[in-house]
């Protein structure tokens, strides 16, 4: 047993020991939420919260999520059944005006309580730190509450409790609730490290999403097409469910059949490389073969709308073709022959045709002329069609009129010499292609003239329609002196008629190469 004093060292480290052990509750104190131990009070006042079970000491009070001060005490507050709760305010943030609401918070659904502090109309010093003027009316309105005062009880405002929420549910929902509380605690019991680490990925998860909702925003009208249609599929499915449940028993009797052939199905894997290498050269060939008819299919591109009539007549003629096919073996054998001689033929023809291109080249233009004329060409080689003619019936007459088109015209005027042009006289103009002309002429009962200089009223016209392969006068006069009308006709050029021209028809060559 050691009777000696102890020595100073052993004194000193004895107290710093003794002062560290202290420092460190004292740190530990501090940032668990106590009071420091000896420090000044700071602004305090009082409030009646009526439910405040889990509201604690060293409890958060709060303006706008701000941590302004904290609560000191609670006690029971006299003649009533609330809690009184000392409140404890930081300077800068002190006083609070009287029209300041107060109301309980929950941090959590573990019941972690906070007090919540919402500053009235006209409440300047309870603005975080910034000293506001305010007239003399607005702070008699809205006093501060004095240190150590109590604010009304009609600034606290009530707060709903989670019990409130649940008392609000019917019999059957609390229940089912609590029912499905319990079947979440069979689905988590044990599975504490699982539910940590779904926890620690659930930011990057929310941030994926976020990006897929995003994307999803972007494609709304897509996305709304895609779950109607989806929705149709579905209400399609359901209507054929019999025939879905007959494609699965299909597939499972495939499979069935697949697992019994395993034999054959792994020679098949095996040879399945060999394949691939012989596909890959073949499509090496294909992409070659593609890009050497890609101009030829350019090419064909403009005459693949006339292929679909083709086929239409090539498909009327295969019949005739399918007979005449057996036959043309005779053909082949002395077209051996007969197709070198042709050959020669034709070089020996080449300089009669050379000398051709000038006649026909004058000579075209006078068929593609007169093909313009064909009705009037037929009537002259036709001669029975050509004495038929009918006019254009007119309403109310008994039957139709008969004309003879190729005979001349009798009248004292073919018989007899007038030393002036009469103004009956109508000279015949070209006439123009077309039997509308003559028949809308009829209705008038007179035929275009080349003139009409020798009638007394102005002459008129025809005007020509392309699109419809018409004429129609463009002013009718009246009759004078019972003398059909004076219709002059149309231009050449108005008439459609290849080279067109003027009044008169004009004809030109083609050019020669």
């Amino acid at each position: 047993m050691q009777k000696q004093a102890p020595s100073v060292g052993k004194i000193l480290i004895a107290a710093g020991f003794a002062l560290s052990c202290f420092g460190l509750l004292l740190f530990l104190w501090i940032t668990f939420g106590g009071p420091i131990p000896l420090a000044p009070t700071s602004y305090r006042f009082t409030a009646d919260f009526p439910e405040a079970t889990t509201l604690a000491k060293e409890a958060d009070v709060r303006i706008g999520g701000v941590t302004v001060g904290k609560v000191k005490s609670t006690s029971l507050a006299k003649n009533t059944d609330a809690t009184e709760a000392t409140i404890e305010i930081q300077p800068q943030y002190a006083p609070i005006s009287s029209n300041t609401r107060a109301i309980l918070r929950l941090k959590t659904l573990l019941g972690e309580t906070y007090i919540e502090l919402t500053p009235g109309g006209g409440n300047a010093p309870v603005s975080l730190g910034s000293a506001v003027e305010e007239s003399p009316q607005v702070k008699a309105a809205a006093a501060p509450v004095p240190e150590g005062g109590h604010l009304a009880d009609s600034q606290v405002q009530p707060s709903t409790q989670i019990d409130e929420i649940f008392n609000a549910f019917d019999q059957r929902t609390r229940t089912a609730f609590q029912g499905w509380q319990r079947g979440w605690a069979e689905a988590i019991r044990g599975r504490g490290l699982d539910l940590n680490e779904a926890f620690g990925n659930a930011g990057p998860f929310v941030a994926e999403t976020a990006q897929i909702v995003h994307t999803l925003e972007a494609q709304r009208p897509a996305l709304h097409a895609f779950v109607h249609d989806a929705g149709t599929v579905f209400e399609a499915v359901t209507e054929h469910d019999r025939e879905l449940a007959g494609a699965i028993t299909g597939a499972n009797q495939t499979f069935g059949a697949l697992g019994a052939s395993d034999r054959q199905l792994a020679e098949s894997v095996k040879i399945l490389p060999t394949f691939e290498t012989e596909a890959k050269l073949t499509l090496d060939r294909l992409e070659r073969f593609r890009q050497g008819a890609q101009p030829l299919v350019r090419d064909l591109l403009p005459v693949a709308s006339d292929v679909t009539p083709t086929l239409r007549s090539v498909r009327r003629l295969a019949p005739s073709l399918q007979s005449a096919m057996p036959k043309l073996g005779d053909f082949v054998d002395a077209a051996q022959t007969g197709l070198p001689a042709l050959r020669g033929t034709l070089h020996e023809l080449r300089p009669a045709l050379d000398a051709l291109d000038p006649i026909l080249a004058n000579l075209n233009p006078v068929v593609r002329y007169l093909y313009s004329y064909k009705e009037y060409l037929t009537d002259f080689f036709n001669a029975p069609a050509g004495l038929a003619g009918i006019l254009t019936p007119i309403a109310g007459e008994p039957a139709p009129r008969h004309t003879l088109r190729q005979f001349a015209f009798a009248s004292p005027e073919a018989a007899a010499i007038y030393p002036s042009r009469p103004s009956s006289n109508r000279g015949d103009a070209y006439p123009p292609p077309s039997k509308v002309v003559i028949q809308e002429a009829a209705k008038f009962g007179a035929l275009p003239s080349f003139d009409c200089k020798n009638t007394d009223y102005p002459p008129t016209g025809l005007s020509f329609n392309p699109d419809e392969d018409e004429y129609t006068w463009l002013d009718v006069p009246p009759v004078s002196a019972g003398f059909p009308p004076c219709g002059i006709a149309g231009s050449a050029s108005s008439w459609g008629l290849p080279g067109g021209g003027g009044r008169y028809p004009q004809v030109h060559a083609d050019p020669q190469p």
